[in-house]
């Protein structure tokens, strides 16, 4: 059985179905669930397009769609709610992603796998003007 090279391996994982299930924690409103469920597929180029259905305890469900590409540890893209691109890089089995939301706040999000390949640990934390005002904790898993 051949195995998926460390450095391709975030990509691999989110080729076909992803679940993801956890928690976001808004500062003075606290803690509510959320989940997301995602399809990914490696396109000609080589880049990971990711569309996901996220939704949110209390919040209409949302579409978001991600285009990442790699160029050895860096990251470039664009995510469907980002004011701008997306940058970041990949660290052994952590994707690390920075951008900016449309609705302001800028993101940090780690992604990090497991060693067994089939789950993956989200976490992401959301600040406007230096502080601190959401993180999200998940676990994704892959489906197929």
């Amino acid at each position: 059985m051949q195995q998926t090279a460390p450095s391709a391996a975030f990509e691999q994982f989110f080729v076909g179905v992803t679940e993801g299930a956890g928690t976001v924690d808004v500062a003075i409103l606290g803690k509510h669930n959320m989940r997301d469920r995602g399809h990914g597929r490696l396109d000609a180029s080589g880049a990971l397009v990711l569309e996901q259905t996220v939704e949110e305890q209390g919040k209409p469900a949302r579409k978001r769609s991600w285009r990442l590409v790699r160029s050895g540890a860096r990251i470039t893209g664009t995510i469907s709610d980002a004011s701008g691109p997306v940058s970041g890089d990949v660290s052994g089995p952590t994707l690390h992603l920075r951008y900016r939301l449309a609705e302001g706040p800028s993101v940090e999000q780690w992604i990090t796998l497991h060693p067994s390949g089939r789950s993956a640990t989200n976490r992401m934390s959301f600040r406007r003007f230096g502080f601190k005002v959401a993180t999200v904790e998940s676990v994704i898993r892959k489906v197929e």
